[in-house]
């Protein structure tokens, strides 16, 4: 035998975790089957109910039993929005499994594992044990199917004497082929292994019976109290033989190793001489192996460890076949066989664990605890568990006490093959399971229905079984194969459940299922009104096999009863009463026959404490059902009895004894009598609405309400009173549709009133009003509405009368049939006659008409149609009338009239074509609105035409005022939107228009430069170029929130200039918040020729450029919209231009002194929209010569130390490089002209510009300049100015790179050559166009390598000028 234990490694002491619900499966996603399911099973009903029906479990579940029961179980999905959430506290939850053994669950695998049992202890007993089971074919050979094989052809004998060892063989699995001595092994095995032990069992069965004589439950009984007062008295007074009962000679008593019972040596059959060496049994242990199976405890878990069992066996298990990662690669399909194949092999042993029967009182409960209301009921959602066995419906509202598995839910935690053996509920109730999350649990169910085949079939199959345990069904130990049960013809069914899904079992039906790895289902029963005859059937089962009820049918009863008198209770509960009352009385009536001088007692019930009343819990003492209608008690016992085991009580006299009734037979029919009274009502109602129905006249409505309204009072059930209600129904719609045609208010038709259609006078009123006297004549009732409905109808069958004959007289006017019209309308009259007088007024009015349309002037072609279309409406006999062929005639030249008409609004016409439509003949028809659109046309075309003649005339003799060019847009398109051709040539506007836009699209490519973005107007780019100039120009001189080259103030990104220290725009001067970060310090464009505005980026319009434009513009017809702000910018900047070389000669050579004014007007000009080349190459040069940047030091020559680390530069030599904050250069033959260097940026000054003159240089120790004193805390210098106070501003500092040595000489011949150049022309140019532009000013990298210090204090709080 092989033996596959499941092993887990549990720590009794592991902390507390909290499962993770993301790890389990919720959904009830189903995989799609490869193969059918195994035993060809049919797969029991799915049903899905709808919003509206899942709002009452019980009556859903009640609605789908017809069907369901034919099944046994059934699954419900709910919808799609129900998910309850789980309020299991999974951190606190623990729980204790049971191990089961698979093969051992399966009935006829654990019979033949006893039977082995068995046979190995016969043998031992006997002194030759079976150390080794016989083989065939290399495989041990299954001694029980041989016996059992050899039983069912009639034993040994037979088989021999028939030869029937080779069938036996082939119903075996085995074949001659295979095995040429099957016959002869299969015969050895069984003469040398079972037919011994059948043989001894055999005989000691027939010396039991004999023993035993007469095998009544009497007998059964008395040994029973013997067995039990014999257990008491071994244990009080010493070892006694089970035999012959006696405990004399102790010493030669031997004990059972298995039950611990004393036999005499000489009473064992065949006696013993000694004590046997090895163990020894009884034959009560020999022949009751395994008759106590059981599932043993396992291991107690938190739900996270359990997980971690579960995924680890399902994994490795299957990991035995073929190759598996995650236990979610496993199919259902995989999982279902090889449960079966587990189940059905007796010598391969599974090992698992299960969750099963855990209290939700004591673990709690994955659904939310359920709300009392103060009135006693329960709110929240009816599909909780915790909520359904007190629904309403359910009958376990009655019962006192919770029910632990039945009233109050069961948790189920499941693992990979963990099963759920064959059962039905306790009561034969109805049971409804939850899975709450994890993998899916498989049910199979049997109907109620095929209960007694099922048995049979059981019974047949495991006999061994049921022989030792009677009640083997009630145990929930035993899975037999539904391939076994379908042989049998036995109907099985199987559903599989999963996350989120109810499976639902009816009444009577078996069912049993495992799962398919780690899940968590929740459990209870509830019990319906229609479950009442199942309840008492499974009641007298339980009496049957002594099996202990859960709660009193009787009680139950009785209670309902006195609890709820509805009659709709009382109809179904009063044939389960009467049956209580006759099975009641007739077992007093049997006892007092039996025992005529029994004491007979009626028991006081406690009424103030009827919870505690604790006989409502007794029980019998041998059946342990509930004696709650009556019992036998005797004062020598504490213990009672039912009626029917009196003689089980005890050995007293039956006058000892008496009968205790909760009631007296009076008493007890006549509770029964009322409630049959209660349900008799609804016949009584019966009885009485017939008679009324079948009365003539019908009942008053009046009477059928009060009847209505005592039947809803009496509870009569709906069956009895919806048809009365539904009949109500139909006679209120009835007199409400009477009303309709009774009750109406005359009146008269209004001769401004809408004429109504010949379509409102078809009968439909006349005819509907007799169908509604004809209904109520077949309907059973009187009401005063039928009266005066059929006065109604007479008076319109008198007016379909008089209508008919005055139609028919030939001589009638008019007015006559219009006095007979207004009378059918005063009588709200919809008959056909109606429609004929009608049509007659309108004939006679037609020709009345006629004449007087056709003579109008001018003639309406509306009137002229309608009154065609009247005559063929009214089918009037007037096609050779001359009026009618008239008003053809006229209706003609009236269409061709609307055809020119239309046509001149919407083609392209003439002036004169629109005139001559306008001004058709007389006696044409026309149509006032085309009338009025066409003289509405004829004046915009006119006006326009007026209005481009005078442009054109503008154009040919220009005058001194010039027009706007949107009026000559706005003439163009008036042009293009009438559908008139001009006389007159106007391809002048539109040559006009064009040269225009060619002078408009020259100046958006002028100005395109200006404008970042392509999605600007050229107005729009003009607005912003003059804003910018006029914020330069116009900039106060005493403002200080204007920066940068742009003069705007502070906005995003600011850098500071080290050398000029003025703050600048980032996009600006094109430096990215990236480069402001990665750079040691910054010089701006202004200082650093050889750096770029962001302007050089575009190609900025110049003033001559301007001046073309405005010309250009000049020479046009039209003034364009833009040439306005033209002349303004061009205005200003010729301004600007004169103000700027005002201040270039202002002196014949501008000097340092003048450094600080030129770089403010070389910034305006680099930040002007408009590009002044001559001036800005002018002040650039002047920069350049006057302050070049540098970064040289003097000559090492002249530099001298200084103690203390401080620096100066004494007399030496003549340096034509500029220092200091005077930007002067260094004399050394001047003795006033000393130098002391900045040990933190490393630039030179003179002492006497930074205040040192009377301060000895030896004394000073280290020297900061002004700008590196600031910017280590010091005060700012007075004459430094302050910059602007912002967190986004970036301070970088770097020394001025050296100028050329040649620079100072170009400074004179600049001045000379700009003033020279600049007095000949208002306008600047280039000095020459070749002039070679000067070379980029590079540092000196050996001198000043050591002064680039990398300042990683960039300002972004308060920026210190430097």
């Amino acid at each position: 035998m092989r033996v596959t234990v499941k092993t887990a490694t549990v720590t009794n002491d592991e902390p507390a975790t909290t499962l993770d619900l993301n790890t389990v499966k919720t959904t009830g996603d189903a995989e799609m089957r490869t193969r059918p399911r195994i035993f060809n099973l049919t797969e029991a009903p799915t049903y899905y109910p709808t919003e509206e029906e899942f709002t009452d479990p019980i009556e859903y579940i009640q609605r789908i039993r017809a069907e369901g029961e034919k099944y046994g179980i059934v699954k419900i999905v709910p919808p799609a929005h129900y998910k309850p959430e789980f309020s299991l506290n999974t951190e606190v939850f623990r729980f204790r499994t049971r191990i089961q053994k698979l093969n051992s669950m399966e009935g006829e695998t654990r019979a033949n594992v006893n039977y082995l049992e068995q046979l190995y202890k016969f043998h031992r007993l006997a002194g030759h044990p079976v150390n080794k089971i016989p083989q065939l074919d290399k495989r041990p050979i299954d001694l029980f199917k041989l016996k059992k094989e050899v039983a069912n052809r009639g034993g040994y004998n037979s088989v021999v004497a028939g030869k029937k060892w080779a069938e036996i063989g082939r119903s075996l699995g085995y074949t001659r082929k295979q095995c040429t001595s099957m016959s002869n092994a299969l015969k050895s095995a069984y003469v040398r292994v079972i037919l011994p032990y059948e043989v001894w069992l055999a005989k000691h069965k027939q010396e039991q019976e004999q023993a035993s004589g007469n095998n009544s439950p009497s007998v059964s009984l008395t040994a029973m109290r013997r067995d039990d007062f014999s257990d008491n008295q071994s244990s009080q007074n010493g070892q006694v033989c089970e035999i012959c009962r006696k405990g004399d000679r102790e010493e030669e008593i031997l004990l059972c190793d298995g039950c611990d019972r004393g036999y005499h040596m000489h009473c064992i059959s065949p006696p013993i001489n000694s004590i046997p060496k090895s163990d020894w049994f009884c034959v009560k242990c020999l022949t009751a192996a395994g008759g106590d199976y059981g599932f043993e405890d396992g291991e107690e878990y938190s739900l996270q460890a359990f997980q971690k069992v579960c995924d680890k066996f399902k994994t490795e298990w299957f990991s035995k076949t073929k190759p598996v990662s995650s236990c979610r690669e496993i199919s259902e399909e995989d999982c279902e066989d090889e449960f079966w194949r587990l189940v059905e092999d007796p010598h391969e042993t599974c090992e698992v664990e299960y969750g099963a029967d855990l209290h939700s009182t004591q673990h709690g409960s994955g659904f939310a605890p359920v709300e009392r209301n103060p009135a006693g009921g329960s709110s929240g959602d009816p599909w909780n568990l915790n909520m359904i066995p007190i629904l309403p419906r359910s009958l376990f509202t009655y019962i006192k006490t919770d029910i632990s598995g039945m009233m109050v839910p069961w948790l189920y935690v499941g693992m990979c093959f963990s099963a759920f053996c064959w059962h039905n509920e306790d009561h034969y109730t109805y049971s409804i399971n939850y899975m709450h999350w994890g993998e899916t649990k498989t049910w199979y169910g049997v109907p109620g229905s095929d209960t007694a085949k099922f048995e049979a079939s059981m019974k047949k199959a495991v006999p061994e079984l049921f022989e030792q345990q009677p009640d083997l069904l009630f145990q929930l130990v035993t899975m037999l194969s539904p391939g076994r049960l379908l042989k049998d013809d036995v109907k099985v069914y199987a559903v599989d459940q999963r996350p989120g899904q109810f499976v639902v079992t009816f009444p009577k039906a078996y069912h049993s299922g495992f799962n398919h790895g780690f899940n968590f289902c929740e459990a209870v029963n509830f019990a319906p009104s229609e479950w009442v005859d199942y309840g008492l059937e499974c009641a007298e089962r339980y009496k049957q096999y002594r099996r202990q009820p859960c709660f009193s049918h009787d009680e139950l009863l009785m209670t309902v009863a006195m609890h709820d008198q509805s009659v709709e209770t009382a109809t179904w509960l009063k044939d389960a009463l009467a049956e209580m009352e006759k099975r009641e009385i007739t077992e007093r009536n049997r006892l007092r026959k039996k025992c005529p001088r029994i004491k007979q007692i009626i028991m006081e019930k406690n009424t103030d404490d009827a919870e505690n009343d604790q006989d409502d819990e007794l029980q019998c003492i041998f059946c342990h059902c509930y004696t709650y209608l009556s019992h036998v008690a005797c004062d020598c016992t504490s213990k009672v009895s039912c009626l029917d085991h009196i003689a089980e009580l005890c050995t007293c006299e039956y006058t000892k004894k008496s009968l205790c009734m909760r009631y007296s037979d009076q008493q007890l029919h006549a509770f029964v009598q009322d409630v049959f009274n209660i349900a008799s009502v609804p016949s009584a109602w019966s009885q009485k609405l017939k008679k009324l129905m079948c009365s003539d006249p019908g009942p008053s409505l009046k009477t059928l309400r009060q009847l209505l309204h005592e039947g809803e009072k009496a509870s009569v059930p709906a069956s009895e009173i919806d048809p009365l209600r539904d009949f109500m129904h139909q006679v209120n719609d009835w007199i409400d549709e009477a009303n309709k045609y009774i009750v109406r208010k005359p009146r008269r038709r209004d001769s401004h009133e809408l004429e109504p259609s010949t379509e409102n006078y078809q009968g439909t009123r006349y005819r509907r009003m007799l169908e509604l006297l004809d209904q109520a004549s077949r309907m059973t009732f009187n009401t005063y509405e039928i009266k005066l409905l059929q006065i109604a109808t007479q008076k319109l069958t008198n007016y379909k009368q008089e209508a008919a004959k005055i139609l028919a007289h030939p001589s009638a006017t008019v007015s006559d049939y219009e006095a007979v019209l207004n009378e059918g309308v005063r009588l709200n009259a919809d008959v056909e006659e109606m429609a004929e007088l009608h049509i007659a007024i309108k004939r006679r009015k037609w020709i009345e008409q006629a004449p007087k349309i056709l003579n109008a002037t001018p003639i309406n072609y509306d009137q002229l149609k309608q009154l065609l279309d009247d005559a063929r409406t009214y089918k009037l006999p007037l096609k050779d009338d001359p009026v009618y062929q008239s008003v053809v005639e006229k209706e003609r030249l009236g269409q061709e009239w609307i055809q020119r008409a239309e046509k001149a609004l919407k083609q392209q016409t003439t002036l004169y074509e629109i005139r001559s439509v306008l001004e058709a003949e007389a006696g044409v028809p026309t149509v006032p609105a085309l009338v009025n659109s066409l003289r509405a046309l004829l004046n915009r075309a006119m006006s326009t035409v007026q209005d481009a003649e005078h442009l054109i005339q503008h154009i040919r003799a220009p005058s001194a005022e010039k027009i706007l060019m949107a009026e000559l847009e706005r003439v163009i398109k008036a042009l293009t939107m009438i559908p008139v051709d001009m006389e007159d040539d106007t391809s002048l506007l539109q040559q006009e228009l064009h040269s225009i836009e060619a002078w408009r699209g020259k100046v958006n490519k002028v100005f395109a430069a200006a404008s970042r973005t392509n999605i600007k107007s050229v107005s729009t780019i003009l607005t912003e170029v003059l804003e910018s100039i006029s914020s330069i120009i116009d900039e106060d001189q005493s403002s200080e929130d204007a920066y940068c080259v742009c003069r705007r103030p502070e906005s995003g990104l600011m850098i500071e200039c080290d050398v000029c220290h003025e703050w600048y725009h980032g996009p600006c001067v094109k430096v990215s918040r990236r480069e402001a970060k990665t750079q040691n310090s910054y010089i701006c464009p202004i200082c650093d020729g050889s750096k770029k505005t962001i302007r050089y980026l575009t190609r900025r319009p110049r003033l001559e450029q301007l001046e073309q434009l405005i010309e250009e513009a000049q020479a046009l017809n039209f003034v364009p919209p833009e040439l306005g702000s033209i002349q303004k910018i061009m205005d200003k900047m010729t301004y600007y231009q004169g103000k700027t070389q005002d201040f270039c000669r202002s002196k014949p050579h501008l000097g340092v002194e003048d450094l600080e004014m030129i770089k403010k007007h070389l910034r305006k000009l680099e930040g002007l929209e408009i590009d002044l080349p001559d001036e800005t190459e002018f002040l650039r040069r002047k920069v350049r010569n006057l302050s070049p940047v540098s970064l040289a030091t003097p000559p090492a020559e002249t530099r001298q130390p200084v103690t203390n680390h401080a620096s100066y530069a004494s007399q030496s030599n003549t340096d034509d490089r500029v220092y200091c904050i005077c930007r002067r250069g260094y004399d050394a033959s001047d003795p006033e002209m000393q130098m002391i260097e900045c040990e933190d940026c490393n630039e030179w000054f003179h002492v006497g510009c930074v205040g040192l003159t009377k301060t000895p240089l030896d004394t000073i120790g280290h020297y900061a300049c002004p700008a590196c004193a600031r910017k280590a805390g010091d005060t700012s210098p007075s004459f430094i100015p302050d910059r602007p106070k912002s967190q986004t501003l970036i301070k970088l500092t770097l020394k001025p790179p050296a100028p050329p040595m040649h620079s100072r000489k170009r400074k004179d011949s600049d001045d000379e050559e700009y003033h020279d150049h600049r007095s000949h022309s208002r306008r600047y140019k280039r000095k020459s166009e070749h002039e070679t532009p000067i070379a980029p000013r590079h540092p000196n990298p050996h001198s000043h390598s050591h002064s680039r210090k990398r300042k990683h204090n960039m300002d972004v709080s308060q920026p210190t000028a430097a």
